[in-house]
């Protein structure tokens, strides 16, 4: 009787909710949630779990641990740390990672027991992804194997299918128009061809081109089967396109107009020229008879080998990201406003000259061998310390050296105009540089591999003196400013207004994990934004581990009377935040943040612990209801002290047996979970439809359209008006 007389007030005091909260409502015309049509199984996840199943066929250092890291995008190009652990020939690395459903790729980084390394980009093609790792990479440039190259070679096309017209003898007067794909097959033969669009296809070997032209947005393609020697390239067209996947090599000099990728090997008898605005990405290897220059803003990279005979030349306002190895046998001359960011090594035979307000960025562990040294700019050391090694003479006007940088001359600095060494920037020899395919070079003595005897070496063990940590892994990612957010509805099992401002709470997680990949710490950050909540309401979240591993909490309070760990961050929302953070116009309080960590004993693989956002659940406190009055996501389970006595109650159709969970029988949840911080959730009153306008395209598609309906990136995904911006 109890229970009906509660249900019954529930249903009364329904209609009064926003009553309680304030009536100084945002008002505005919006879809009817009730009126979307749902699909049947939907479950409102703006992300999904993968499984990641890597082995290791690096067979040089027998059963020794290797290192794999999961990055969010190219690590080189500021790419996130996800998740990382152990892997060896016999135990693979397994990891769960909650992905944003707008994330396509993900790249995976292997570390060798020598700290040679290997990236491979993985393509999200479902919900278990089983990768091999080997010691080499596809494109098997023995020069280069293991190092930090994305190979492309494999994605070669051929001269098969689509060819327009095929050419199989010689012929040095072909012009190619939009449409036309003309297919170069023939080998040992003579062509000559103008292209004012279209595409050419060389996939014949030892094929001499006489004359080329590449006009408007004309492609040159030689495929991996193929091999041509250029004696005039002209690249004319700003939106022209030339990938290399075989052997090119240029008589005389060379100055791509628009677009150049080389995937395997390429060479010039003269000067390379990179003019402005055009793109450059190095995937192989590139042999300069002459001198690079570099002339353009946009961003050029080089991933795998470059040597220039004569000089380097970086002008005014240039930028050139190195990931491998840079070699300059004669000068290398860094201009004003220009960037260079090494991470790897830049290896001058002569001088390497930093001028004005140019800057040489060296990255985590990157290295610059010169013989001669002339500083009137800037060095500045990024992550862990790199180093600068001058064998010969060093001569500093007014320069800098900054932060993460060792720098050393054999000699000691021969002239010194007022150096500057700030930041932590020193002049020491000792930095231990590992020789890898990519720094054959090297410097000093390697520190022992393993302090901690647990089987990861040092300089990829985040806890390099302590047996039972290993490894840090993140979700989001590791980057600071990441974060997801969950968002609540409170008057559960009767549906609310749908603004999802009654409990808004940002959180990030890093959870650490041994050499034997199993989580033996818990840390989370949590972000108190909103507090549109009309009752008592708490927060907690559980994890799937058990309550009686969990130990050393701070910040929290561990839960008693459940099965799994379940962290309390707090238990009423009214004394957390005096204002609501809803209406505009009103008082705002202060954002309230906490640190949660928690140790586990016995924990379980990171594959089952998995890296997401959890169990998050709010209980409601008002209207005569306990702390057994959870709110879950869709989908969720409530914990060990929640009630089911209610489910399939008011407009609630959770049925334990069907395996169905907080949701209407339309289908609508209680909660929602967003992959970004911070989230604009909407005004008091104003269901979500009315601030994201993709947000309805989302949820009728079942998630098939508009996954990034809760961007602003393009136009037309948001009325801001009706979202809360403090």
């Amino acid at each position: 009787m109890k229970k009906l007389l509660n249900l019954i007030l529930l249903l009364f005091f329904a209609g009064l909710s926003s009553c309680e909260k304030k009536n100084t409502a945002v008002e505005g015309t919006v879809s009817n949630m009730s009126d979307l049509k749902i699909p049947v199984g939907f479950t409102w996840e703006n992300s999904k779990d993968i499984y990641f199943d890597i082995t290791i066929t690096d067979n040089r250092f027998n059963d020794a641990v290797h290192v794999v890291s999961i990055y969010d995008a190219d690590p080189a190009l500021n790419g996130k740390l996800l998740s990382k652990g152990s892997a060896s020939l016999k135990i693979p690395f397994a990891t769960k990672v909650y992905l944003p459903n707008t994330v396509k790729e993900v790249f995976i980084v292997k570390t060798a027991p020598d700290n040679t390394s290997s990236i491979q980009k993985v393509p999200i093609s479902g919900l278990k992804l089983n990768v091999q790792l080997s010691a080499t990479l596809k494109n098997n440039l023995n020069t280069l194997a293991g190092t930090n190259i994305i190979a492309g070679i494999d994605d070669s096309p051929n001269c098969n299918t689509g060819c327009t017209q095929t050419i199989t003898t010689s012929n040095t007067n072909i012009n190619v128009n939009n449409g036309d794909l003309i297919c170069i097959t023939g080998s040992n033969i003579t062509v000559g061809f103008n292209g004012n669009g279209g595409t050419v296809r060389i996939c014949g070997t030892n094929v001499t081109v006489q004359n080329a032209s590449l006009n408007n947005s004309a492609l040159l393609i030689i495929t991996k089967t193929g091999s041509a020697t250029f004696s005039n390239l002209n690249m004319n067209g700003s939106n022209s396109t030339f990938i290399n996947y075989g052997t090119a090599t240029v008589n005389g000099s060379f100055s791509p107009g628009g677009s150049f990728t080389n995937e395997n090997t390429f060479s010039t008898t003269g000067d390379f020229n990179l003019n402005s605005n055009s793109n450059f990405m190095n995937n192989g290897i590139i042999s300069i008879g002459g001198t690079m220059n570099v002339n353009t803003n946009n961003v050029t990279t080089n991933n795998g080998s470059i040597t220039a005979t004569q000089n380097f030349q970086l002008n005014d306002n240039s930028r050139f990201v190195n990931n491998c190895f840079l070699w300059v046998k004669a000068n290398y001359n860094h201009n004003s406003n220009a960037t260079l960011q090494n991470y790897n090594l830049v290896k001058v035979n002569n001088t390497a000259t930093i001028n004005g307000t140019g800057e040489l960025a060296l990255y985590n562990g990157a290295m610059l061998k010169t013989t001669n040294m002339t500083v009137n700019g800037k060095i500045k050391g990024y992550g862990s310390t790199s180093l600068v090694k001058v064998s010969g003479n060093t001569t500093i006007n007014s320069g800098r050296i900054e932060n993460a940088i060792q720098y050393c001359d054999l000699n000691g600095i021969e002239t010194n105009n007022n150096a500057q060494f700030t930041g932590g920037a020193v002049q020491a020899c000792s930095l231990y540089v590992p020789v890898t395919n990519c720094n054959t070079e090297g410097n000093g003595t390697a520190p022992p591999a393993d302090s901690d005897n647990d089987g990861v070496m040092d300089a990829q063990d985040e806890y390099p003196n302590d047996p039972n940590k290993a490894y840090n892994n993140y979700y989001p990612s590791s980057s600071p400013s990441s974060g997801a957010t969950v968002a609540f509805e409170d008057q559960w099992p009767i549906k609310g207004d749908y603004d999802l401002n009654d409990v808004v709470v940002s959180y990030r997680y890093k959870i650490v994990t041994n050499a034997q990949n199993k989580v033996v710490q818990v840390n989370g950050d949590y972000t108190l934004h909103a507090s549109g909540a009309g009752y008592s309401t708490g927060f907690a979240v559980e994890f799937p581990t058990l309550c009686s591993s969990v130990s050393g909490v701070s910040g929290g309070t561990l839960e008693a009377g459940q099965t799994k760990a379940v962290i309390k961050i707090f238990d009423d929302i009214r004394d957390e935040m005096q204002e609501w953070n809803t209406l505009p116009g009103k008082p705002v309080s202060p954002l309230k943040k906490y640190s949660v960590s928690f140790n586990v004993s016995n924990g379980p693989a990171l594959n089952t612990f998995g890296l997401g956002s959890y169990n998050p659940f709010i209980w409601n406190g008002g209207l005569g209801n306990g702390r057994n009055h959870e709110i879950h996501l869709p989908g969720k389970t409530p914990t060990s002290l929640g009630t089911t006595s209610i489910f399939g109650t008011g407009d609630d159709n959770s049925n334990v047996s069907a395996a169905r969970y907080y949701v209407t029988s339309t289908g609508l949840p209680w909660a929602i979970d967003i992959p970004i911080k911070p989230f604009n959730y909407p005004v008091e009153y104003m269901n979500i439809t009315g601030g994201y306008l993709k947000f309805q395209g989302w949820a009728e598609s079942g998630g098939s359209q508009f996954a990034d309906w809760y961007s602003n990136t393009q136009s037309g995904y948001r009325n801001s008006g009706n979202l809360f911006l403090p």
